[in-house]
């Protein structure tokens, strides 16, 4: 990504240069010419287009991270239909608004044992650390029924495949080791599956609507998809709303306004600064851009979630705001995201109890002189110091 010139705003770049070609070309550090796609109706059609592909093996597919270690069969997030189609279908009851909504409650408790943890130890902590990735290792551990006591496992690996400043001999390695970390534990869920989303997917395998490897990508994708967005969003989240008080006083008078702020913390924050690789499978035009089969596009989605054309004052957080749910956070099209819902229950649990608890928090150092993951594939905080 270009560079930032505030720490919660995209890259000014993007706007300056479409402004000028609405579809401008950059380099990325891999050495690849791609199309950057920043306007929000440029990014919706893209992402719904059938000639553009997310399979990492179309010819002038961009990616992202070192290293070229291909993507277990099952991790659908880069695969194109049919097979998409049929992976994603397997998992999609398991996310229907209904059975996040009863999954509430748990993601309470376990936020209220680490409030509890933060409290006794304060005043002052890291809500990285002691909130932010530990409630969303939690509740996708749970969630899959994965051994809590693995999630340093998950976590060290996963970022060294998405730190863009590992090595590729350091970015396959740890892709390596974590395909092997969850074949293991596909397998002995196989041995003994219970009533839970694994022991279905089992189910699926054991009937032959689902490979053993597809079985292992899927339980990877889920996992890791799951946790790190959420601790981002969480942490980046939390200090977004230190820094607008007056809202937050609305937030805390009446807490009814929590789904809406939320909707507005995605669009506002938009933690993917990457950007959403793509590659053209046959010619077509984007935003007035003749674009070529075999050309990579990057679609932007923190710049067109700030798109004057949709988002009056584009660049003003407001809680208020008419329609913030018109974001792309979640991406579009047949690849939106499939935990959606999970994510906006996870995160009105988490801001609501920990304002509630915490009604006095504020920030330890200033916004600008936070940590900020500017290296990493999700944008981010390394540390969140906070007092009360």
């Amino acid at each position: 990504p270009m560079p930032r010139a505030h720490p919660l705003d995209p890259p000014p770049a993007y706007r300056e240069l479409s402004a000028a070609q609405p579809v401008f070309r950059v380099r990325t550090p891999r050495g690849e010419l791609v199309w950057v796609v920043t306007r929000h109706e440029d990014a919706r059609a893209v992402l719904t287009d059938l000639r553009v592909s997310s399979d990492p093996k179309s010819p002038g597919y961009p990616s992202y991270i070192s290293g070229d270690t291909p993507l277990p069969p099952g991790f659908f997030l880069n695969q194109d239909p049919p097979d998409h189609t049929r992976l994603r279908r397997l998992v999609t009851r398991e996310f229907l608004i209904s059975q996040m909504e009863r999954k509430r409650p748990a993601m309470r408790r376990v936020l209220d044992g680490l409030l509890d943890d933060l409290q006794a130890k304060g005043p002052g902590a890291d809500l990285i650390g002691g909130l932010a990735f530990p409630m969303a290792a939690t509740v996708m551990c749970e969630l899959l029924d994965v051994p809590y006591e693995d999630k340093s496992v998950f976590i060290t690996l996963t970022d060294t495949v998405l730190d863009r400043s590992s090595t590729p001999e350091q970015a396959e390695n740890a892709a390596s080791e974590l395909m092997a970390y969850f074949d293991r534990l596909v397998t002995a869920k196989k041995r003994a599956p219970g009533d839970d989303m694994l022991g279905r997917l089992a189910e699926q395998e054991a009937n032959g609507t689902l490979s053993h490897d597809e079985f292992v990508g899927l339980v990877m994708l889920l996992l890791l998809s799951g946790y790190d967005t959420m601790a981002q969003m969480i942490g980046l989240g939390t200090a977004t709303l230190l820094e607008h008080p007056t809202q937050l006083a609305d937030l805390r008078a009446d807490p009814a306004l929590y789904p809406r702020a939320v909707e507005e913390l995605l669009r506002y924050l938009s933690i993917n600064h990457a950007g959403l690789p793509r590659a053209a499978t046959r010619d077509l035009t984007v935003g007035g851009q003749h674009i070529r089969a075999g050309e990579g596009l990057l679609v932007m989605l923190n710049a067109a979630n700030r798109d004057a054309s949709v988002f009056p004052e584009p660049d003003v957080f407001d809680i208020h705001r008419a329609s913030p749910q018109a974001h792309v956070a979640f991406g579009h099209g047949f690849h939106k995201c499939i935990g959606l819902t999970l994510a906006r229950v996870e995160l009105t649990t988490v801001f609501a109890g920990l304002f509630e608890r915490f009604p006095t928090l504020r920030l330890g150092v200033p916004l600008t002189e936070l940590p900020f993951r500017h290296d990493m594939v999700l944008y981010g905080l390394r540390e969140l110091p906070v007092t009360w």
